[in-house]
């Protein structure tokens, strides 16, 4: 009994497409249990105030986004994060997420065009409650200004911002009777005036529990921001629910560096470092060693304002205190540089 014509060239075709299916579900495996780390920086205002610790001055924040984009980050925003952990999908090498809390106007007039230069992208949690649909009817919240809903509809077009949810009143979430009619609320205003129906959250306060949680879930929202300072990272075992982010500390910092050379022993190095600013907790790294390319580091420690304290590194060979040295200062997730 002959095969029908082409009966063979379909079964082959078949077990080429079942063995391309069944790599490409064993590279979406392999991909998804992969861990790789996400750092999601926590911003709140991009502004000229120089003493507050969640306002960013501009010209630091633009520092910062270069830093980004010369180092090979690319942004990304929650829902590709999503995507990753639920179905493999693939990360850039270096991705960052970029978030703003509250939905302060500074938001489209200082940092929307900083990120757009540095081909960023940024995601704004909206309280929904200060969001008013035109600029003659805009919203503060802590006595500044918010966005409106017209501004949000046209930002989104451009698309360097997108937009989540930051609950509607700013209630913390732990502690509130009904979580749920809370960021139920928030979901519908932004679907009803913004045009779409969000799938990014953000705790307010960072505050939340197993009923806030479970709130977020049953609205419809497939991420949520917390506030633990630490680097996200992917993976089984992931909450997506309870994304930790790194705060940005604002103000202005001025740090002064000095080497202490009558104090140093042999094979040691010795700076004296100065801070003027609001608190802040940095990471040291001594940069130039032979041995080791990616620098040296020591353990964070927190700076008031006019702090000094000193920092020693024992060095591993005579050679090293013939090297160019650099003492660089970093934020204690050590992914953005302080100083110089």
């Amino acid at each position: 009994m002959h095969d029908k014509p082409g009966q063979s060239l379909i079964i082959g075709t078949t077990l080429v497409a079942l063995i391309i299916l069944m790599a490409l579900i064993g590279w979406r495996i392999m991909e998804y249990r992969r861990v790789q780390t996400v750092p999601i920086l926590m911003y709140h205002h991009i502004g000229p105030a120089e003493s507050s610790a969640w306002c960013v001055p501009p010209d630091v924040f633009e520092r910062q986004m270069k830093f980004l984009h010369d180092q090979g980050y690319t942004s990304i925003l929650p829902d590709e994060l999503a995507a990753h952990q639920r179905w493999g999908s693939p990360l850039p090498r270096r991705p960052v997420i970029i978030t703003f809390d509250d939905g302060y106007l500074d938001s489209m007039t200082m940092a929307e065009p900083i990120l757009r230069k540095y081909g960023l992208r940024g995601m704004v949690y909206l309280i929904t409650c200060c969001v008013g649909e035109a600029p003659d009817q805009r919203g503060q919240f802590e006595d500044a200004d918010c966005l409106t809903w017209s501004e949000v509809r046209a930002i989104r077009q451009r698309g360097t911002l997108a937009f989540g949810g930051h609950s509607h009143s700013h209630q913390n979430l732990a502690v509130a009777g009904d979580p749920l009619s809370l960021i139920w609320e928030c979901y519908q205003q932004i679907s009803r005036n913004g045009g779409f129906a969000p799938d990014a959250f953000c705790y307010p306060h960072g505050e939340y529990n197993a009923r806030a949680m479970d709130a977020v879930r049953r609205t419809g929202f497939s991420t949520a921001m917390v506030c633990e300072d630490t680097v996200a990272r992917t993976g089984p075992g992931v909450n997506l629910l309870a994304l930790p982010r790194i705060s940005v500390m604002g103000g202005r910092h001025r740090f002064g560096i000095t080497r202490e050379r009558d104090k140093e022993a042999a094979n040691e190095i010795v700076a004296r470092v100065r801070h003027e600013g609001i608190p802040i907790e940095v990471a040291p790294c001594l940069k130039g060693l032979t041995d080791n390319t990616a620098g040296a580091w020591l353990p964070a420690r927190t700076f008031g304002n006019g702090t000094e304290t000193e920092w020693r590194w024992t060095l591993k060979t005579p050679s090293d205190r013939d090297q160019p040295l650099s003492l660089e200062l970093w934020d204690h997730n050590r992914i953005l540089p302080l100083y110089p």
